[in-house]
C-alpha cells in the first residue's frame, strides 16, 4: 500500500483515501473503456446485420423478378410455339410413365 512495506507501519487515513480514490479512478477508466468497446462491437454487429438484411432483400427482389419472367414465358409458350409445347408435354408424360 502506498509504497510502504513491512509489518507494523501505520498508514494514515488521508493516504488510504488517496489510494482508494486512485483505484476508483482506474476502475472508472476501465469501465469506460469496456463500455466503449462493447458499444463499438454492438454498432458493428448491427451494421453487419443490416447489410445482410439488405442483401437478402435485394436477392429476394431479383429472384422474384426472375420468377415472374419465367412464369410469363411459360404462360406465353403454348401460344407462341404450340408444337414445341406439345412435344415437351409428350416427353414429360413419357418420362413420368417410364419412371414407374
Amino acid at each position: 500500500m502506498c509504497g510502504r512495506e513491512g509489518i507494523g507501519v501505520m498508514v494514515t487515513k488521508a493516504e488510504l483515501e488517496a489510494e482508494v480514490a486512485a483505484l476508483r479512478r482506474q476502475l472508472a477508466e476501465q469501465s469506460a473503456a469496456t463500455n466503449t468497446a462493447t458499444s463499438q462491437k454492438q454498432k458493428e454487429t448491427t451494421e453487419a446485420e443490416e447489410k445482410v438484411g439488405d442483401r437478402i432483400t435485394d436477392n429476394f427482389e431479383a429472384w422474384s423478378t426472375q420468377l415472374e419472367d419465367v412464369l410469363t414465358e411459360l404462360e406465353d409458350l403454348p401460344h407462341k410455339k404450340p408444337i414445341l409445347f406439345a412435344l415437351g408435354i409428350f416427353a414429360l408424360g413419357y418420362l413420368l410413365g417410364r419412371s414407374r
